[in-house]
């Protein structure tokens, strides 16, 4: 079949498709955001309102259907208006209600974690399946998240379902050779995907949606999906929509227009799937502003994603069974978690309100899981335990179901003595360890400072250690040796040599050879962004250059036989800021940490980490696994770690508190801050047709989204430590580090006030 044109108002002028036969699937919907320009209890309000809409539609229509996914919808219903629930619970019974999606709610699909992605299925699954008694969710649904992993047909057909809906990237940012394709991921994963084709929505009058979803219907398969209906903030198919929808039903010669669902749409062209196009790389993109806007909501929903899934771990592997109580509270979290994850929350394309309520829900959510997992590790201790240790002593335990390696640091409380103690194994031997600042100053007017310890831990996959605060110091010849050292603005430790100048770290070289790991100094660029909150029709941040920071010396904070570090006060444009910069006992890796109170307004700020040689190959770490993307300069997602190879070597980044980052043949750039405003589209035109950030008078009456104070961190690694595995251990360290605490065993808390 051939693509054609038609006429949106008549069938008059349509011309023939042929022999063929093309039935449009009219699919009456009401695109919900529970959040976005208002609050979640707006949203339930609006599910209500939407929900009791499409029944008195489907009450008064017979042959019309109503497409509704996402449980937190239902959910609602349920909770609010039992009635409006039964009778829902009737219209899907009789067909006439289809259930697609499934999902907790429609999320980001970029940002989250395969786990977590995996985890608004199943709770999505779980509540179908006990309140309507659906056992099969055949079609995924995301119809506006604002780009697909790569990944994600994985995910899908992990969560039971082989077909998928969704609409972004659209037509004019990812061209596609047919609206109804097969989606493979990296591991030959696989479903039959349809991008929607105009929009998801269309008010009271279809007729455009229709046009263009004739036009591009996929040759020679005879159907194709239209999506009609109020959305946004609800509404569903209107009467007026309905009425013209049945005076054209037969919309041209060999075109007829039907009501139907995704449900049916599948079943009628699944038989076609082996002759359809194969499309095995991600889709992007569309929004790249929200992969780095709110960064602070960003970090925040991602640790407690960590904090979840680490404990569902340790409960899933502990020789206690799981309690109501626990199960229930940590069901309850992943809920707030999962429900933050949509795609106008996560991204940070929600109003400022809406952004900090979804902080506090997140703070709800670490409560019950932080309380759950204190409980658990007090009153039932994880395998590998040594419980001969008594005294006063150190629990380790790592949280995550994979080794962990890294050094770990924990804060004693000695009752304002001084510290006159070394840290022992269960079997007596001496444990490194370095004393390092602690959190407070108050030790300053107080005696002693609180003790804080730098140590080296190596655990096994959810492993439990515990360690002897042993009294006197260890004997020095078991002590570990010292190549870290700072001399003369170098720091060095026997593996990798930092220089810095007024730009920060000015060169980063090999310790052995002298040869420079980089081309040019790590610097910290500011850009103008005057895209808005989404950044749309953009896919790079080009500037132009605002400000580059500058420093004054290092000064030596912190030197010990683990770790050295050295901090650098300076300035981005009028954001004073410090610059930390550390090495680590015979480490290839050089950690950075910018802490800065950000003021630069409508800017990206990004850290320039510059080749030693010309970029062969570039591999991001995303939701689900590794990908090669090319080195074009374009702004991607990221899961907090990039691999270059290089003419000469490889070099690895990892950035455990970013979410973005472009990278060129020379350049490897994290995106760092994005300070924009929240919830602003930039609609307005200036004289050359361009939109123009500042035509809105009211943009300069309001403060940035990522104003204030930030901390964010990243590693440069190069040799064995650039190695994808090597990376991926680095992230789990820097993020997930192991639950430690101390305790006494045998010896009663007062008993050094006591001692003679």
């Amino acid at each position: 079949m051939e693509v054609w044109m038609v006429g949106a108002k008549s069938n008059k002028h349509h011309e023939s498709i042929g022999s063929g036969h093309l039935t449009v699937h009219m699919i009456g919907n009401a695109h919900l955001d529970p959040v976005w320009l208002w609050h979640w209890q707006r949203g339930s309000d609006e599910a209500i309102a939407t929900c009791r809409a499409a029944c008195d539609i489907l009450d008064d229509y017979h042959d019309v259907i109503f497409t509704r996914g996402e449980a937190w919808v239902y959910e609602q219903v349920r909770l609010l208006d039992p009635a409006l629930f039964e009778r829902i619970r009737n219209h899907v019974q009789t067909g006439r209600w289809d259930v697609v999606g499934g999902w907790w709610i429609q999320p980001d699909v970029n940002l989250p974690t395969e786990e977590a992605i995996l985890r608004s299925a199943s709770l999505g699954r779980a509540w179908f399946q006990k309140h309507l008694g659906i056992t099969n969710i055949a079609v995924g649904y995301n119809v506006d998240s604002f780009g697909q992993g790569a990944y994600l047909p994985r995910m899908l057909q992990r969560s039971g379902q082989k077909y998928y809906v969704m609409m972004r990237p659209a037509e004019n940012e990812a061209s596609l050779s047919s609206c109804l394709f097969r989606w493979r991921s990296p591991d030959n994963s696989e479903v039959l995907t349809f991008r929607i084709i105009g929009g998801y929505n269309s008010g009271s009058d279809p007729s455009w949606n229709v046009k263009i979803a004739v036009e591009n219907a996929p040759k020679r398969i005879g159907h194709v999906m239209c999506f009609y209906g109020v959305g946004d903030h609800g509404g569903g198919p209107t009467r007026a929509a309905i009425e013209w929808i049945r005076a054209h039903r037969n919309f041209a010669t060999g075109v007829t227009l039907e009501f139907s669902s995704p449900t049916r749409f599948f079943q009628k062209v699944e038989h076609y799937r082996d002759s359809l196009p194969v499309v095995a790389h991600e889709l992007q993109m569309h929004a790249i502003g929200c992969y780095s806007i709110c960064g602070r909501l960003k970090r925040t929903i991602r640790e407690a994603e960590f904090a979840a899934i680490d404990a569902d771990d340790l409960l899933n592997e502990s020789e206690r069974p799981t309690t109501q109580i626990e199960a229930r509270e940590l069901e309850t979290a992943w809920q707030l978690v999962c429900f933050n994850q949509f795609h106008d929350i996560l991204p940070g394309s929600a109003v400022s309100e809406a952004v900090e309520t979804a902080i506090a829900q997140i703070g709800s959510a670490r409560t019950l899981i932080d309380s759950v997992v204190h409980t658990r590790l007090r009153t039932n201790l994880p395998h590998g335990a040594d419980d001969r240790i008594e005294g006063h002593r150190i629990h380790v335990v790592n949280r995550v179901a994979r080794p962990w390696s890294g050094l770990a640091e924990v804060e004693i409380w000695l009752d304002w003595q001084a510290w006159n103690h070394h840290l022992e194994d269960a079997t007596g031997h001496p444990v490194p360890f370095q004393m390092t600042q602690p959190s407070s100053l108050i030790f300053e007017n107080w005696g002693s400072p609180i003790p804080r310890l730098l140590f080296p831990a190596d655990l096994l996959p959810l492993e439990h250690k515990v360690l002897r605060i042993a009294p006197g110091p260890a004997p020095a010849t078991q002590l570990p040796r010292t190549d870290s050292a700072w001399a003369g603005g170098v720091l060095d430790n026997g593996c990798l040599t930092v220089r810095f100048d007024s730009r920060g770290v000015s060169r980063i070289s090999d310790s052995a050879t002298g040869r420079d790991l980089l081309s040019a100094p790590v610097e910290l660029i500011c850009l103008n962004d005057e895209s808005d909150t989404w950044s749309h029709n953009i896919d790079r941040f080009k500037g132009p250059v605002r400000h580059i920071a500058t420093f004054c010396i290092p000064l030596l904070i912190e030197d010990g036989p683990l770790r050295t570090t050295v901090r650098l006060d300076g300035n981005i444009g009028k954001s004073p800021c410090h610059l930390f910069v550390s090495l680590e006992q015979g480490s290839r890796a050089v950690h950075m940490t910018l802490s800065t109170n950000y003021q630069e307004s409508h800017s990206v700020l990004k850290v320039r980490i510059a080749t030693s040689s010309h970029g062969i190959r570039c591999r991001h770490r995303v939701a689900g696994g590794w990908i090669e993307r090319p080195m074009e300069e374009r702004e991607y997602p990221v899961h907090h770690a990039i691999r270059m190879e290089t003419e000469a070597d490889a070099i690895g980044v990892v950035m455990p508190d970013t979410f973005a980052a472009d990278v060129s043949a020379e350049a490897i750039r994290p995106t760092l801050v994005r300070n924009s405003l929240h919830a602003y589209s930039c609609g307005y035109s200036n004289s050359d047709g361009k939109r123009d950030f500042n035509a809105n008078v009211r943009v300069s009456e309001r403060f940035g989204s990522d104003e204030g104070p930030q901390s964010v961190r990243w590693s440069i690694t190069f040799g064995d430590l650039a190695s994808e595995d090597a990376l991926t251990k680095l992230m789990d360290a820097l993020q997930r580090p192991p639950h430690i605490w101390d305790d006494f065993r045998g010896l009663n808390r007062l008993s050094r006030f006591d001692a003679t």
